[in-house]
């Protein structure tokens, strides 16, 4: 859809906006964690007291306080079912994918002790969860996805606040090293998952957490600067595109895990979650040494760091930007409701504008930009055509943001 003023272009922007956002019960809190070879038997692998890492672990989701919890490493099940009995097991459920490296299936020593995934999730949050292993059929993917470690997908209706919506999530825990092998596998197997969600999910809300092995900015493989996963990162002008949040602090400088230096703990987000994610909250919880004291020097707990983000189901796009009603701004809009065009009359002068319009269910119907918008000058929007009820336009300046609710009829 264009403006009907010829200064206009479409263009699909993602601005850098700053948002510090704190834990609340109006928005979902989404973290991904691998726990490094939580509970397994065998000393070398992971903490040497598996006692004080899971009370660590526990004590650690309880405080971050977190919505959903994408896990991967999971080695004992019956210490992550006494982890979320800490947590509350009337407030919290959580499933283990039956499935793991050369095991396709709950039975045998390769899943007893290999390193599986899981979900914790709050239950006042998440109802009708369902969960599945994706590309389970797939020989190349079985190759690519560390023998058998394929994504694994919670799918649910997510409640906040009066507003429901179907929401998918996919914890992944890709091939690891450094080689030009474990790199192949990894592009792959990052082709393989946006393939298949381009054919099964291209309209549904779906995030990609966990522990992606690789840097989103980079990578860790030396014979290249292109991450394995670029296949999803350069994805993102058509119309099933991803944007990866977390590359951003990996091209800061940050890192994941403890004494290396790249962000592998990535999220990625659909373009259809983008309405809803909060910007800037992303971050690498390098705070729970305040937790855990000892967390990084005694190494007792994990050798990752958790990755949280954030999202509003309202579809409030929230920003530390000041927002002004349209008249404070000098903005007219009429009519309301709209039946054809939404028109638009600015009494200022207006630089570096960003046009947004979303429907109910958070959907982007719209998004344009111009350099100036003129004092005294106007603007059509075509409506026709778009479904009745109600529209959210978001007009962003250098400095300042506006918001207009609207029926269209």
């Amino acid at each position: 859809m264009r403006f009907r003023l010829a200064v206009i272009t479409v263009a699909w922007i993602f601005s850098p906006m700053i948002m510090v956002a704190q834990s609340t019960d109006t928005t979902l809190e989404v973290v991904s964690w691998n726990i490094e070879w939580f509970g397994s038997p065998a000393a070398a692998n992971g903490p040497a007291d598996k006692n004080l890492q899971e009370a660590n672990v526990g004590k650690l989701l309880k405080w971050m306080n977190a919505d959903l919890y994408g896990l991967v490493e999971v080695v004992d099940t019956m210490r992550m079912r006494r982890v979320v009995d800490f947590m509350g097991s009337n407030d919290f459920g959580y499933v283990i994918s039956p499935y793991c490296t050369q095991a396709t299936q709950p039975s045998g020593n390769a899943w007893l002790t290999g390193q599986k995934m899981a979900f914790v999730y709050r239950k006042s949050v998440f109802s009708n969860v369902t969960t599945r292993g994706m590309m389970r059929n797939s020989a190349t993917a079985n190759a690519s996805w560390a023998s058998g470690r394929f994504p694994f997908m919670l799918s649910a209706t997510v409640t906040l606040e009066g507003v429901s919506k179907p929401m998918n999530f996919i914890v992944i825990h890709a091939k690891a090293g450094s080689t030009q092998s474990d790199y192949d596998k990894r592009r792959a197997g990052a082709q393989e998952l946006k393939d298949t969600l381009d054919l099964y999910y291209s309209t549904t809300m779906n995030l990609i957490i966990g522990d992606f092995n690789d840097a989103l900015n980079t990578s860790i493989y030396p014979g290249t600067s292109i991450s394995s996963y670029q296949p999803i990162v350069s994805d993102s002008t058509d119309a099933d595109h991803y944007k990866s949040i977390t590359l951003p602090l990996g091209a800061q400088g940050q890192t994941s895990m403890i004494g290396y230096p790249n962000v592998v703990d990535n999220h990625m987000i659909s373009n259809e979650v983008m309405p809803f994610f909060i910007r800037s909250s992303v971050k690498i919880k390098t705070d729970v040494v305040t937790q855990v004291s000892d967390y990084v020097t005694a190494k007792n707990t994990s050798d990752h760091y958790p990755v949280l983000s954030r999202y509003d189901l309202n579809g409030t796009i929230l920003t530390s930007l000041p927002v002004l009603s349209f008249s404070a701004a000098g903005i007219t809009a009429w009519p309301n409701p709209v039946r054809t065009d939404l028109y638009l009359r600015s009494d200022k002068l207006q630089s570096h504008v960003q046009f947004r319009i979303h429907d109910a269910q958070g959907r982007l119907v719209l998004e344009e930009k111009m350099d100036r918008w003129q004092s005294g000058s106007s603007l059509r929007i075509p409506m026709e055509g778009q479904k009745p009820g109600v529209y959210f336009l978001e007009v962003l300046t250098d400095n300042r943001r506006m918001l207009h609710r609207f029926l269209v009829d």
